[in-house]
């Protein structure tokens, strides 16, 4: 009987982990998009201060790329 609601609360916990796991992904895609997308604009203009605010995205760009690469190289692997 124990082992039997062990094993069902770990396997409730994996579920929610895993699926919160892709929230967390997606959303962190949609930011990493919107950020790149504004950098572009940001850049393009002759404003001083838009052009500050362009070079500044970049450190929120860094990680949420290499988080994004991280994504890409787990789904890759689970379809090896």
């Amino acid at each position: 009987m124990l082992t039997t609601i062990t094993t069902t609360t770990t396997t409730t916990t994996t579920v929610v982990t895993i699926s919160q796991a892709a929230v967390f992904g997606a959303i962190g895609v949609v930011i990493l998009i919107t950020l790149l997308i504004a950098k572009e604009l940001l850049s393009a203009s002759e404003n001083e201060k838009a052009l500050l605010l362009g070079k500044f995205t970049g450190v929120a760009i860094n990680p949420l790329l290499f988080a994004f690469l991280m994504i890409v190289f787990v789904k890759v692997m689970e379809v090896l």
